[in-house]
């Protein structure tokens, strides 16, 4: 079956007469002027999957080029069940969120064609199946055989506690390699901020966990796919480092309502969001900015204020927080 969608008109065709109720993974791809790519990407991942029931949609952005017409004749070629949908000019967060609207799988995945992985999602499926898990990511073991996150039991881990990993740097998550049951999202209203063009992934991230999913983990080390990853669009221009703030301020708002998290609130107030501002200041002065006017716009839009310190707070963040707040003209990122 596959769906051509050009805003709210539908054309359908049937492919083997597939009940939708028993698709097991939606792969949702974001893409622009890709072609054959995006047809090649469609190919590979149904062999990696063959013997899943899968769904592919494809979220065209408003592509120049012949990528609608590419990618529908390799869902006929290979007689795939998916759907191409124009969301015109919008950002990603907001072509992601129409992925999943429109998905039927019981869990989604998100692929991107700049930032292409080999071979794990049929791994990610297994562990999600075995643990009835509703957050899947990857966590290769090291030497010996295991991580420490592992051998202490992440299968087990809350979602409050894996927020805290994150915000520790003790475990890493590639937002290109997940998989998530998707009455998960939906049931929590969990989607992506659509008007924040950067930073709007980490975000969602983290909205994830703030309503305790069963997570598993896959044993899987992440190998890029260089061959087939697209070239990957610079951002816009030097404020698009203020958008991963203020998604981070949203959470937050969200993460103020909930009760019982005292450990996690602690961390993200008084480190995550403190770390984001300075990693705006950082960017910011590396693209050959002064201190003078990214203080100022600091001042204008609030972000001074939320360079807080704590127990919370690491060594060398609170260092970084009172050098700029004492002597900006003399702070080096």
């Amino acid at each position: 079956m596959f769906f051509l969608c050009y805003n709210d008109y539908i054309c359908m065709r049937i492919i083997g007469g597939i009940d939708v109720a028993n698709v097991d993974i939606s792969v949702i791809i974001p893409s622009k002027n890709n072609q054959n790519q995006t047809a090649e990407i469609i190919r590979g991942i149904s062999e990696e999957l063959d013997g899943k029931e899968v769904e592919f949609i494809i979220i065209d952005m408003n592509s120049t080029d012949r990528t609608v017409l590419f990618t529908l004749n390799a869902i006929k070629k290979y007689h795939l069940r998916g759907c191409v949908i124009q969301s015109g000019s919008g950002n990603v967060g907001s072509a992601l969120n129409t992925g999943i609207y429109r998905s039927n799988g019981k869990y989604v995945t998100f692929v991107y064609p700049s930032r292409l992985y080999k071979s794990y999602l049929g791994a990610y499926y297994t562990a999600a199946y075995e643990a009835d898990a509703d957050f899947v990511f990857s966590v290769p073991a090291d030497k010996s055989g295991k991580t420490t996150l592992v051998g202490s039991g992440l299968n087990s881990i809350a979602g409050e506690e894996l927020a805290c990993c994150l915000i520790n740097s003790q475990v890493h998550i590639d937002f290109g390699a997940v998989m998530i049951r998707r009455d998960y999202l939906l049931n929590h209203h969990i989607s992506f901020f659509e008007d924040i063009p950067s930073g709007y992934s980490e975000a969602f991230i983290f909205l994830l966990m703030l309503y305790n999913p069963r997570i598993a983990y896959a044993d899987v080390t992440l190998t890029l796919d260089h061959e087939n990853s697209t070239p990957k669009e610079a951002p816009s221009n030097s404020n698009s480092c203020f958008d991963r703030i203020e998604g981070m301020l949203r959470v937050g708002e969200i993460l103020k309502g909930i009760q019982g998290v005292g450990k996690l609130n602690a961390l993200f107030f008084y480190r995550k969001i403190p770390s984001v501002v300075m990693a705006a200041v950082d960017s910011l002065m590396r693209d050959g900015f002064h201190a003078a006017p990214i203080n100022k716009t600091l001042r204008l839009k609030k972000y001074n204020r939320l360079l807080r310190i704590s127990k919370a707070t690491p060594p060398k963040l609170r260092h970084k927080i009172i050098m700029w707040k004492t002597a900006p003209w003399l702070y080096k990122p």
